[in-house]
């Protein structure tokens, strides 16, 4: 062997330290980008609300009522939700000067003796909306188990002293406008079919309903118009072109967006404002503004 000539297991020495050398690499840099994706959705994304815009046709819309601005807002789980945030997004809110105000639901995770605190620090400077602000609870309103009635109700007095009527299995009409407010499907106080029997097919129509399940059930008579809905939080982490994994409702369809219901009947799954679980990924927190616009049925 030539002096000058590298020896066959030099040869492969120096193969086997490129090799590792470039797995070590490849190792740095998938943690790197996993603590990157870690950060952002725990971090950024869990507190970067979108303003989505969105036009609401509904059937019979009063023309007093055309092309003025509905605000939905849902989930604010206020308790594991930053307090500074939410009110960041009610001062959002605020400035968007909304015509109509809904909420629909999960202002609490659960009950906890600071809730009545919290929500006033959240919604201690809602101004009111030019018509009416209103709203439905959610499942985590109602406490452990879906069941304590006396946190709900706390609830619903405390929205009450900042301008925020909660619906009950009620109706309200708002310039010619029925908006029925629905108790949470999981709770021990709904009671759907006697409240969509007032609903008529010749009147404008929107149902605020925190769990989107609640369209599937045959409770809705003659009701025609537009359902508002929140629970999902769109999945809250969702990989680039597929459906995220779990959503916490039966029909896995119901994730966020509008859904053509059949029967003259439109779905809308706000994909919330705040969380339980801190962490979302391609699906950020939402304030919807809807213009609203006549459809001819």
């Amino acid at each position: 062997m030539s002096p000058m000539q590298p020896s066959k297991d030099g040869g492969n020495d120096h193969h086997r330290r490129l090799m590792l050398r470039r797995l070590l690499q490849g190792a740095v840099g998938s943690v790197a980008l996993g603590a990157g994706l870690l950060g952002w959705a725990t971090c950024i994304e869990p507190h970067w609300f979108e303003i989505t815009e969105r036009e609401l046709p509904i059937p019979n819309l009063p023309k007093s009522l055309i092309g003025k601005r509905l605000i939905q807002v849902s989930d604010f789980h206020i308790g594991k939700t930053s307090i500074p945030y939410l009110a960041s997004a009610i001062e959002a809110v605020n400035r968007l000067d909304p015509d109509i105000l809904v909420l629909t639901g999960d202002f609490i995770d659960h009950g906890f003796p600071e809730a009545p605190k919290m929500i006033n620090a959240v919604f201690g400077e809602l101004k009111p909306a030019t018509y009416a602000t209103i709203g439905c609870l959610g499942n985590h309103d109602y406490g452990r188990f879906w069941s304590e009635i006396q946190v709900a109700d706390g609830v619903v007095e405390r929205l009450k002293d900042h301008g925020v009527r909660i619906l009950l299995d009620e109706q309200v009409q708002i310039e010619g406008l029925d908006i029925f407010g629905l108790n949470d499907f999981w709770s021990p106080r709904y009671q759907a079919n006697k409240l969509m029997r007032r609903a008529s097919p010749t009147n404008a129509s929107i149902c605020l309903c925190h769990n989107p399940d609640v369209c599937d059930n045959r409770i809705w008579g003659d009701f025609q118009g537009v359902i508002l809905a929140g629970h999902t939080h769109g999945g809250q982490c969702k990989p680039p072109f597929l459906d995220p994994p779990r959503v916490p409702v039966r029909n896995g369809r119901y994730v966020s967006g509008f859904y053509d219901l059949g029967d003259e009947r439109t779905l809308y799954i706000n994909r919330g404002i705040g969380h339980g679980l801190k962490a979302r990924f391609n699906c950020r927190p939402e304030i919807t503004v809807f213009t609203l616009s006549t459809k001819m049925t």
